[in-house]
């Protein structure tokens, strides 16, 4: 088995983050890491060799983040009636606050008990 060379902590379940590429009609996230680091996406078509603009809604009742992607790598499936591409996205254009968000966010994913909440 190949040793696991990614670097950040990464969320895995979906929690409903929604993120819009232009251009693209389907935009799945399926991997988000720590301190925005990357993410990984399911679309409809190949994303851009370039940088691009893109917001990702972490679904947490703030406004959704406006910021820079660029696909890292690249990998598709040709289905008999679609096509689905998966890609790993580099982000940039991140605030600290922003990174403290998406970290809030793989620490406490959404639906899971606040530990340090206590029931009433």
């Amino acid at each position: 088995m190949p040793a696991e060379r990614r670097k950040y902590t990464r969320l895995t379940t979906d929690q409903n983050v929604q993120c819009a590429i232009p251009g693209m009609d389907v935009v799945h996230v399926v991997g988000l890491g720590s301190g925005g680091s990357g993410m990984r996406v399911i679309t409809n078509k190949e994303l851009p060799d370039e940088e691009f603009d893109m917001e990702l809604d972490l679904n947490d009742g703030e406004p959704a983040l406006r910021l820079k992607g660029k696909a890292v790598w690249h990998e598709s499936w040709d289905f008999e009636f679609f096509n689905r591409h998966a890609a790993g996205v580099a982000l940039s254009g991140l605030n600290p606050g922003d990174r403290d968000r998406i970290d809030a966010l793989i620490q406490n994913p959404q639906g899971e008990p606040d530990p340090d909440m206590q029931a009433p």
